[in-house]
């Protein structure tokens, strides 16, 4: 290849592309500023506080969902609008879990997804007392899932754990829904996981709790914690499932 084709690719070239659509873009964000909806405009902001979060984040590593060691191997099944549950339920496979707890279970759809997509898998579904799904019915409900799936109700920041201390393979928080418990759960959390275990928090991109949480907790633990670009997840794992890490 000649020098100048290689120079037609490098950072000036990039530039040269896009620069003459910045002023389109420019004018498109004044534009739809005023003209589209208010929460339209409130998307846009959270997105870009979302990105500087990222970027500034002090502890909390950020990668590709791609170095996650043969993560396009991993085939799961479930509704595309719950694409953080599905990638849940993959690194449940690659992790070769064979018992999970899911904390904020709620309706029980990452509970139902992560038994679906992993038949041989036990599932600890953990809320609150006064947690109950919508309608009454969580998603595994009088499925052939459902014999697989232990519901457990109660405040972790004083719940018995001991039977289950040092055979959890993979915990999943969603902390979203359970911002104000993140630090309970969490102390939980590490007193379940097996050997080989691994911990992921939903909500650390959209939850300033759960953000500053993990940051501030990121440097106590003996491996990194990440973030996967692009979703809300944050990752915790005894396995060297990262590619390049930890």
């Amino acid at each position: 290849m000649s020098s100048a084709r290689r120079e037609n690719r490098g950072p000036d070239s990039r530039s040269r592309h896009i620069r003459p659509v910045v002023p389109t873009v420019v004018a498109g964000v004044i534009r739809n500023s005023f003209a589209e909806p208010k929460g339209v405009r409130r998307r846009l902001l959270d997105n870009l506080w979302i990105e500087l979060k990222r970027y500034g984040a002090p502890n909390v590593r950020n990668i590709e969902l791609s170095r996650i060691r043969d993560i396009q191997s991993v085939r799961v099944e479930g509704p595309v609008v719950r694409h953080g549950a599905l990638i849940v339920s993959a690194l449940s496979m690659l992790l070769e879990s064979e018992q999970i707890f899911d904390f904020g279970t709620s309706e029980g759809e990452t509970s139902w997804l992560l038994a679906h997509n992993h038949p041989k898998v036990r599932i600890y579904a953990f809320d609150g007392e006064s947690s109950s799904p919508a309608g009454g019915r969580r998603r595994f409900d009088d499925t052939i899932e459902a014999s697989r799936i232990t519901e457990l109700r109660g405040d972790s920041a004083t719940f018995d754990f001991s039977p289950y201390s040092g055979l959890i393979d993979l915990v999943h928080i969603d902390a979203s829904r359970r911002p104000g418990s993140i630090r309970s759960d969490t102390d939980a959390a590490f007193s379940l996981l097996s050997e080989l275990g691994s911990i992921v928090w939903y909500g650390y991109t959209n939850s300033p709790g759960v953000y500053a949480f993990l940051n501030q907790l990121a440097p106590s633990l003996d491996r990194p914690i990440y973030h996967f670009l692009g979703t809300r997840l944050a990752l915790y794992s005894r396995w060297d499932i990262v590619i390049g890490g930890p």
